[in-house]
């Protein structure tokens, strides 16, 4: 995996919104899956896991990969589905903190709140790289390792990340029908194009924008 700060970040979303429009008919279907994959709740992680493992494949081949997907979904679903319930265990947790708070109001329990919501927010940051890692073939152990280690070294460009996705989440959400069409997709390529080098075929636009990026940077400053 890449290192990521937030300029980086930036181009990643701008490489995804164009990578969604190059792909829009299979991007839309890899979203509407997701969507309705994910309505139990419990499987949202394996759902995660695949839309995460079908861009990958989009990445290398054109085309999705169904052997790929499914090769990662019978090795990693079940561990996925486990993980993602360790961010939604520590919300509920806090939650009930909260409401236990109100009802007896109390800084320790303030302090118990804010700790389960913070400790969810930075495990759901962790899975990112995590999956991402699993979706390209990773073993579970080094995956999670590797998501730890990526998610402390760059903590501004996770930061910059989970701001970003949510913001895509809530722009399609308050269009109602954009999210099960949109969401899942875009938030899939713009994590992946984040944590994952480009594929061959992807270097040399990217390096293209990153000398544009740099010349105009250094007009600005003159």
């Amino acid at each position: 995996m890449r290192d990521a700060d937030s300029k980086s970040v930036y181009r990643s979303f701008i490489a995804a919104t164009r990578f969604f429009y190059e792909y829009g008919p299979r991007m839309v279907l890899l979203s509407v899956v997701w969507f309705v994959c994910s309505l139990p709740l419990v499987t949202v992680g394996p759902a995660t896991l695949g839309a995460y493992a079908a861009v990958v494949s989009v990445r290398e081949t054109y085309k999705f990969d169904r052997e790929h997907v499914a090769s990662v979904l019978k090795r990693h679903g079940v561990s996925a589905m486990l993980l993602s319930g360790v961010p939604l265990v520590l919300g509920v947790v806090s939650v009930l903190y909260v409401l236990e708070y109100f009802a007896s109001p109390s800084t320790f329990l303030l302090a118990l709140s804010v700790g389960s919501a913070y400790a969810g927010a930075y495990a759901a940051l962790v899975l990112v790289p995590t999956f991402v890692g699993l979706a390209t073939g990773g073993d579970l152990e080094s995956s999670v390792r590797a998501g730890f280690g990526w998610t402390s070294a760059n903590a501004v460009g996770a930061v910059t990340l989970a701001m970003a996705t949510l913001v895509a989440f809530l722009a399609t959400g308050l269009l109602t029908i954009a999210f099960p069409l949109v969401f899942a997709g875009f938030a899939a390529a713009f994590h992946v194009h984040v944590l994952l080098d480009p594929p061959d075929h992807e270097q040399a636009t990217e390096q293209d924008e990153t000398i544009y990026a740099g010349a105009d940077g250094a007009r600005g400053t003159d």
